[in-house]
Parts: structure tokens; sequence; C-alpha cells
């Protein structure tokens, strides 16, 4: 079941491994739905599988416990992650967590990203925070990821690699790619020695730009 949800994810797999993203078999991507009876999904890449041989039925349904309801492989180490997000962010439908080259630059310097393109505040949310260490698909990476990313739209995970999300599954792809140029730009501005943000009240003007398109409230 759940054709269509699956190809979409599987689609934006590929697309994340051939735009050189992830390496191998990192990073995962997910989409929330809800079927029928109104019960709430997730379809998540699987654990282990390289995105240019994966097929769509090799995507597994789990539900916003993290409990395996359809497929045969084990889903993404990370599936906690995804699930924790969807519960904390209601209108979030997807999410994409990649270790795309500056993205991880950024990750282990530990410095955040202060708003320094109007795109990058328009449709990220502001600046990019880097969420403290823990281990790779542990509640503490949960809970941590969580707080940085706050009522943005993206984040850095500390030594490990950067994650999006949005509304649908497009929506989490570009901006995973906003968020890598976005990191390209400041870490070659760093090494120029100069990194001048945004002035603050028109930083301010964009966020709540932000927050009427893409706010909870």
């Amino acid at each position: 079941m759940w054709e269509v949800q699956k190809a979409e994810v599987l689609e934006i797999a590929r697309q994340m491994g051939e735009k050189g993203l992830v390496v191998g078999t990192s990073g995962n991507v997910s989409q929330r739905f809800r079927e029928p009876a109104g019960r709430e999904l997730v379809a998540i890449t699987p654990s282990g599988r390289p995105y240019d041989t994966m097929k769509a039925e090799d995507i597994v349904l789990v539900d916003l416990e993290g409990q395996r309801v359809e497929g045969d492989l084990a889903p993404s180490i990370e599936t906690m992650l995804h699930v924790g997000i969807y519960k904390a962010r209601k209108k979030i439908c997807a999410v994409v967590h990649t270790h795309a080259v500056f993205g991880s630059i950024i990750a282990v310097t530990g410095k955040d990203i202060p708003p320094i393109l109007d795109d990058q505040v328009t449709y990220l949310g502001g600046e990019i925070k880097v969420a403290n260490y823990a281990l790779p698909g542990s509640p503490e990476l949960v809970r941590n990821a969580v707080a940085a990313l706050g009522p943005r739209n993206a984040v850095v995970l500390a030594n490990h690699g950067t994650l999006t999300v949005g509304r649908n599954l497009r929506e989490a792809f570009n901006n995973c790619e906003l968020l890598e140029k976005t990191a390209r730009v400041c870490v070659l501005a760093r090494s120029l020695g100069t990194l001048t943000p945004l002035p603050a009240d028109m930083a301010e003007v964009e966020k709540a730009f932000f927050a009427a398109i893409f706010g909870e409230g």
C-alpha cells in the first residue's frame, strides 16, 4: 500500500544522492501522511540501502511511535529523529537529513550561521543553529536536534550533518539545497575574514514573513 508516498520519498532520496549531498547509504528522507482512518504514518528510507539501487518497495512505513507498519527492511537508524520532529512540529510533513560537505564543515566548527542572506531568513527562518552532539540514533540526538531546530526549517547536527524540514518533500529538499548554499557562503566568507550579518531590523522583518508563511501559529 501507499505506493505514491513511497515513490515520492524514493525520488527525493535519489536526488539527494545524485546531487552529492550524501555518500553511500548515509542520510535519510521521510514524509508524514494520514491514512483514511486518521492514523498518521511516516514513509522513511531503510537502513543501509544504497540510493541508486533502492526501490519504492524498500521504503518502510512506521507509526508515530517508530513502530514498523509495513516493509521488510529495517527503517533508518534516525527514524526517531524524524518522528520527534513530526511530534514537535505539527505543520511539518517532510524531513531530509544529509551529510553535505559545507554543512558538515559547519557541523565540525560548532559555530551557528547567523542571518547573512535574505533567502536564508525568508525560507529557513533565520539563524541556523548547531545542535549539541549526541550519538546517531540516540534519544539525546532527538532532543538536541528538536531544541536547536525550534520553529525554523534547518538545523546542523554537530559532527554529523544537516537536517531540513518542510510542509512537503519538495519544500524540504529545496530547504536542504538552500542550507548547503548558505553554509558554503558562510564558510567562504569566514575564510576571507569577514562575515556581515543582515541589518537586525531587516532580519526581523524577514523572520516575520517566514513566521506568517511557515509558522505553526
